[in-house]
Order: C-alpha cells, then structure tokens, then sequence
C-alpha cells in the first residue's frame, strides 16, 4: 500500500529560503556535527539529522548514522512530520499505516522510531527537520525531551541565519553579496529555467575613490545606500544584491517585461541625489545577459559585468552582452597576460629601425627603434594594440626599459662597425615621470659607453601634462646629461606653445595626419608652413613623419622641413638589412 504524503507548502518565499540554504550543500559545518553528537548521545539513538525539504527531495546538512546524504521526498518521514506544525513522533513505524510500507522501513535503516522537531524561519516558513532515529520501536518521548528537541532545532536555525549573514550578506549595506548572487542565478540552472541577470553599475570606482577622498568613508557609505534605496524602490519586491563596491546586480525569472522595467531604470537612477546637503550625478551603466538551458554563459558574471561597464564608459545607458564586443576584451587580457611573460624573455619582442634622412641632401641621419611582437599563438600584434594596454598598467615601464636596453646595445654594435646613427627611442608618461627610469636610461648610456647625443628620446604631448612638475624635471635631467628630446606626434595633441617653449626638448616631430593634405588644401598648407617656420624661430629641429609621396617629400623639403621620415624613404627594417640598405645608398 502506497504511503501517505503530505504536500509542502511551497510558496515562492519558501523556494526563495531554500534557494538561500542549497548553496550550503556538502559542506560540513562543525556545529552542527556537534549539535547531532548531542542528539544521539543524549537520546541514545544510533541515528539523527538535519533535514531540509525541497520540492522532490530532502537531504541532509548533517548526520549520522545514514550512509545516504538525500532520500526521495516520497520517501520522508520528515515530510509527513511538517504537517504537524510542531512535534511529530512515530513510536513503531512497522504498525503505523502511514509508513509500514515505507522503503526506510522495510530497507535499510531500517526505521521504528522516529521523533522530529521542525527548523522554523523567523517568517513562520518550514525548511526541514531536527530529527532522531531508531531501528527499534521505543516509548514516546517525555515533555522534557521534546523540549530539548526543539531546543536543538532552534539553535540549529539561528546558526543557518548565522551562516547566511557571516558568507553571504554585505554587512556594509545589507544585502546579498556576489557570492550569493552567483549562488541564487546557478540556482535557475539546475533547475532548467531561463532567467535574465542585470547588474547595476552605479558609479565608477574612480568617483568613489574622489568621494572617499574628498568626504570620508562614511559619507561614501551613505551615498551607496541611498543608490540602493533608489533601486529598491524601481525593481520592488525582487531580490537586490551588491555585487562589487559600486555595483547591484538582480535578476527577472522567465519571460518578463524586461525593457520596460529597464528604459524605466535607466532613466531614474541617473536622476540627481543629494546626500547630506551635497548634491550628487550618478552615471549609471546597466548590463544585461539573458541566460537559458540551451544557452548558458559559464563565465556569465564577467559578461555581465562587461555590458555594465561598456554601457557605462560609452554613455548608452543600457545594453545587452555582445559577443563581439567580449572577445575583444577577452583577446586584450590574453594580450596583457601574454606581454608580461614576452618581457621577460628573448624570442618575442624585437626591435625594427627606420631611417630619418636629411630633407635638403636626403643623408641618413637617425633611426627611430619601433618595437615589434610576435606572439607564439596569435603571431605578429600591432604596437598599435599592445602599447595602450601596456601604458594603463605597469608593464609599459618594463618594456619601456627593455626597449631603451636593446636600442643601445644596437647602437654600440653599430658604432663599433663604424655607422653612428642615432637612435630615438619612444617612451610614455608614466616612464617620464618615473625618476628611476631616467636613472636606469642614463646608466645604460654610461655603461655601454655610448655619447648620450646618440640617442634621442620622443614622447607625446601628452606626456607634458601628466605630472608636469616631476615630468619637467626628469626632462631636464636628461637634457643636462646630453641625451636629446623630440616631441612626437606633433600637431595632434595640445600644442601649448606657451608651455612647451619652457620644456628642454630639441625637435618636433609632425603627425602625419596634421599635414596629409597639405598638397592639394591651401589652409593646411599655411597651417603645416607656419608650425616649421615658429618652431624653427624658438630653436626646435623640425621632422616630418608618415611621408609617403615624392610630392610630399619635396613641399617639405622647399619649405625647410629639417628631416623626412616615412615609407617615402624606407620601411622599418631589421638591423642587418638597415645597413645594406645605408651602404646601397
């Protein structure tokens, strides 16, 4: 005869507490190991558990005494005590109807007696059960005993609200932290259902850092939560978590109105806020991915987070993932991962060396070293693509110095066959306003012996501007020690005139793009004229870059250009072939 089961109340709060406590699965928590120890010694039973119901099964937190670690819900005794509401306690289970043809019963373990007490939530809701166990038939338990029962089953709910609180809730804010939304969203996966995840990106972390600065943590803790009361207020009763220190993530079960609720977000949380009297622009970004069965980004955090903070950065307010735009990103990690190994080592970095003639007698007067890359994988990588990543991070430094230590080992090698170019190196801000790098440049120099007038140094306007006061004088530390200073890309940056005539640079090197139609447009040509004429007057040595074209070459040339560089005159060219190339003339 088929058992009888009571049906669990399970209400969508319910699943949402068992959501919260699934997580916990497999893991063993020492207190309730001990809480079990008590039970069965106190009761002298040879089996006690911690229960928890699901919707088709229970299993269990903490036991002993059963080898399995979940039952089907059909089979569960614990499923039939929660309808009990209280104290459920069967005191030979081969003659109660209800259970006689149990499975437990009639197998392994062989259950008799069985007396539980139910884990209540401080809402009223039922998660599972404290139990014991006996493989023979026993007299019910006393008044007392049933006390000390649910006393062992409060003590095991305040510890689950304990663990819940200690791993999964931001004590600064008081919400859910990733942990738990990573937990929460998997949750939709094993169970076969779609869902949408949206993070919030609430601020940059940079604005944060200035609020920290300027007001104090306190005053940025209260700024957070009145974002996290604003997005409370615009998703309801759905779950907020706080996924990184500027940024709330939720999620939409199913097939809901997504762009509805999301054109409604993005317009509200950039409204002003005022905290404290101050007022405040938040500028949010929303990153969305729609995860189904069949389609189940692994690493979908950080595509979430990507979108978020895509949206954020190109002001679109909201966007879904793009693939497209993920491997790009992915592909500039693999880079900056790959740059910091290629630094260390002498088969992926390589230096070419393109010619710089005179204009008037086209004389090969210097070479400007561009660092080139071949990576094992990808094969040759633009300077282009990896030289703006390497600048956002310390690496830019290494290779920096690395470039600087092999263009002087090709000079000296140079100079002992008797050719002495120089050789221009290009190094960024951070390495102009970097002390140590200059003192690293100037021992290199003395080192291989070298005329420090043999190696020029370029960097771009923008350099000027960061740090200018350490810049300024690291400049003149090179300047005094002989080396020379070119301004690169001239033309494309601030061209502060005013500020740069009080910088110690020698020459001005102009962008190409700033003189491309120069031949045909007669504005561009005064504009291209005047800069050769003004910078020549307050004693810069003027060099046209990206020259391409005989026509070019010779504007340049009558209009007293000092130096030419472009595909004009040569490519780039590895060393050996620059000097057949140098002889050949």
């Amino acid at each position: 005869m088929q058992h009888e089961i009571h049906p669990l109340s399970d209400t969508p709060l319910r699943q949402q507490m068992l959501a919260n406590v699934a997580c916990f699965e497999g893991i063993k928590d020492e207190v309730f190991n001990e809480l079990i120890g008590m039970a069965t010694a106190h009761f002298a039973v040879p089996i006690a558990l911690i229960s928890i119901l699901e919707s088709r099964r229970q299993w269990f937190w903490a036991q002993a005494g059963m080898e399995c670690t979940q039952t089907p819900l059909i089979d569960s005794f614990c499923a039939t005590a929660v309808a009990a509401d209280g104290f459920f306690q069967v005191t030979d289970a081969v003659v109660d109807s209800r259970f006689r043809d149990n499975p437990l019963v009639l197998g392994n373990p062989g259950i008799r007696f069985y007396a539980g007490y139910p884990l209540v939530t401080s809402e009223g809701l039922t998660l599972g059960m404290f139990c014991i166990i006996d493989t023979k038939p026993r007299p019910g338990l006393t008044t007392e005993q049933q006390n000390i029962l649910k006393q062992l089953a409060r003590i095991v709910m305040l510890r689950i609200r304990d663990l819940r609180e200690s791993s999964y809730v931001d004590g600064s804010i008081g919400l859910y932290n990733r942990i738990k939304f990573e937990k929460d969203v998997e949750a939709y996966r094993h169970r076969g259902e779609p869902v949408t995840v949206i993070a919030a990106d609430m601020i940059s972390p940079t604005f944060l850092n200035e609020i920290v600065k300027s007001l104090g943590y306190p005053f940025a803790a209260k700024v957070m939560l009145l974002l996290k009361d604003k997005l409370k207020r615009i998703i309801g009763e759905r779950d907020l978590y706080k996924i990184s220190p500027t940024r709330f993530g939720f999620m939409i079960p199913g097939a809901g109105e997504i762009e509805k609720l999301i054109g409604l977000l993005s317009a509200e949380i950039e409204q002003p806020i005022e905290c404290s009297g101050i007022p405040l622009q938040p500028r949010a970004g929303l990153g969305m991915l729609r995860l189904t069965p069949g389609d189940w980004h692994e690493d979908w955090l950080r595509c979430l987070v990507s979108s978020a903070d895509h949206a954020r950065n190109t002001g679109k307010g909201w966007v879904y993932f793009e693939p497209e735009l993920d491997r790009a990103q992915m592909r500039a990690f693999t880079l900056l991962t790959s740059l910091s190994k290629a630094v260390e080592r002498d088969d992926q970095f390589y230096l070419e060396y393109q010619p710089k003639v005179e204009a008037a007698s086209g004389r090969l007067c210097g070479v400007e070293a561009l660092l080139r890359w071949r990576h094992p994988e990808l094969g040759l990588i633009s300077p282009g693509e990896f030289i703006p990543l390497a600048e956002k991070t310390p690496l830019i430094r290494k290779i920096s110095a690395w470039v600087a230590r092999r263009a002087l080992e090709q000079l000296a090698d140079w100079k002992a066959q008797g050719f002495e170019w120089q050789v221009s190196i290009n190094v960024s801000a951070a390495d102009m306003a970097d002390s140590t790098f200059v003192d690293q440049l100037i021992g290199l120099l003395r080192e291989k012996t070298i005329e420090p007038h043999l190696l020029e140094v370029e960097l771009t306007e923008s350099a000027l501007i960061t740090n200018p006061e350490l810049t300024r004088v690291n400049l003149e530390r090179v300047r005094d020690c002989g080396i020379r200073l070119a301004i690169d890309d001239f033309g494309t940056g601030y061209s502060n005139w005013t500020y740069l005539r009080m910088l110690p640079a020698t020459t001005v090197k102009l962008d190409q793009s700033f003189m491309r139609d120069a031949c045909r447009d007669t504005k561009d040509r005064a504009v291209v004229t005047s800069i050769i004429q003004l910078a020549q007057t307050i004693g810069y040595q003027v060099v046209a870059e990206g020259v391409e074209t005989a026509e070019l070459y010779e504007l340049l040339k009558a209009w007293g250009c000092d130096q030419i560089q472009g595909y004009y005159v040569a490519r780039p060219m590895l060393p050996n072939l620059l000097v057949a190339w140098a002889q050949s003339r």
